[in-house]
């Protein structure tokens, strides 16, 4: 009974606002993916940051190694070191667009949200 309700309603739900409801919905997923992808990506930071730290805190006869493929290799220090720290910078970078891009969704999802509680509401006492 109360499914067909539902069902009723959604069947009476004016195509605009049908629509509104339907970018609600994909923009909870865009800050949902959003937010997975800088995870991933603060995670890496991190992870390179701290071989960062190690790489200054050993000898320099000891030897480097770094994966290239599925096979460790023998590599030169600064070249590695180099190459984290590009990498580093990257990150940060795609960090930093993430998150404007995550604050402006986050601004965009509010907008809508208010905009279908005041909608659904007028809706709601109409129907």
């Amino acid at each position: 009974m109360k499914l067909f309700r539902v069902m009723k309603m959604q069947a009476q739900i004016p195509p605009e606002l049908q629509h509104k409801i339907m970018q609600f919905q994909e923009i909870q997923e865009r800050i949902k993916a959003l937010l997975v992808r800088r995870q991933q990506l603060e995670l890496e930071l991190r992870e390179i940051e701290k071989t960062l730290e190690e790489l200054k805190g050993i000898d320099d006869a000891t030897p480097v190694f770094k994966f290239a493929g599925r096979v460790l290799i023998k590599a030169n220090r600064e070249n590695v070191t180099k190459e984290l720290v590009d990498r580093k910078e990257t990150l940060e970078l795609h960090i930093k667009t993430l998150e404007k891009q995550e604050a402006q969704a986050r601004k965009r999802f509010e907008e809508l949200r208010l905009d279908l509680s005041q909608s659904l509401s007028g809706f709601q006492t109409s129907g």
